[in-house]
């Protein structure tokens, strides 16, 4: 985390993911309609408030450094994120409703978003992808109006409903000397290094951690699955998830005596709106919540 917090200019991201994706910086200032100099000094300014170089520049060519690689996904998810809010502010100014529902990986939409769109069937529905490490701000700053979630998050200003839980499982090398078992429990472990959901907050990081964490940090299952692999440690994961990522080097091994993950449905119910009180119901009824 930044000691001195800095807000990102939209243009410069933009500036940014055109010369990372062509690494060429003429290249990107004939896309982006910029004189090159210009296009230079916004990139440069942009390296100045990270505090980082994003590229290393030599008469030949040009590379993203280790910091930008990681940098490009990220401007990527920030920039889908700005336009997909003024989207939403420009049908709504139009008089056009819309819902946007937030999802983790694995969580399972299909019921609720379903039964949701019969009861309205001309409501136009979009689905944004959230992480563990930023559930609450999406609701909050409007990107999303409900979202599935996983449990704990911070339930400041949200309203939060549990709907189903969730086996976990462990993820190990496919030679690890445990992955052939059925089942094993938490014990089994001890000793095994830990991989972290990088940037957790406390509560999650309690729960999903697995203390003590002594491996590296990931932030996705590419950095998971690679760590996994190169044999860096293990990490408990929903099963849901591992179904999405079937492989013959990895095994993934139902923990018996670890409580399940639960996920949840949240929205900032200090901002009422007929259409997410009406999602809820849709959920309730299509999860039998309550029978």
């Amino acid at each position: 985390m930044l000691d001195n917090p800095m807000d990102l200019d939209l243009r410069k991201l933009r500036y940014f993911v055109a010369v990372a994706e062509r690494l060429h910086f003429g290249q990107a200032a004939l896309a982006l309609h910029v004189t090159q100099p210009a296009l230079s000094r916004q990139v440069r300014q942009l390296e100045r408030d990270l505090g980082v170089e994003l590229f290393t520049r030599t008469s030949r060519n040009v590379t993203l450094t280790a910091a930008g690689e990681q940098f490009l996904d990220d401007a990527k998810t920030l920039l889908a994120a700005g336009q997909a809010v003024q989207d939403r502010v420009r049908r709504i100014g139009a008089g056009e409703r819309t819902v946007t529902v937030g999802f983790m990986l694995g969580t399972d939409v299909t019921a609720a978003v379903n039964a949701f769109s019969a009861r309205h069937p001309d409501v136009p529905l979009e689905l944004v992808r959230i992480r563990w490490w930023n559930q609450q701000q999406p609701l909050l700053d409007r990107t999303v109006d409900i979202g599935f979630v996983r449990l704990p998050i911070d339930a400041e200003g949200l309203k939060v409903l549990p709907l189903y839980p969730e086996r976990l499982s462990v993820v190990l090398p496919a030679d690890h000397p445990l992955a052939g078992e059925a089942a094993i429990g938490i014990s089994a472990l001890a000793g095994e290094p830990i991989l972290r959901y990088a940037d957790a907050d406390p509560d999650w990081a309690a729960v999903w951690n697995a203390e003590p964490s002594r491996g590296p940090a990931f932030h996705d299952m590419e950095e998971l699955l690679g760590y996994i692999r190169a044999g860096r440690g293990v990490v408990l994961i929903p099963d849901p998830v591992a179904a999405l990522f079937p492989r013959p080097d990895i095994a993934y091994v139902p923990v018996t005596d670890v409580p399940p993950g639960r996920v949840a449905l949240a929205w900032d119910d200090t901002r009422p709106s007929s259409l997410v009180t009406d999602f809820v119901e849709a959920a309730r009824t299509a999860l039998r919540l309550g029978e």
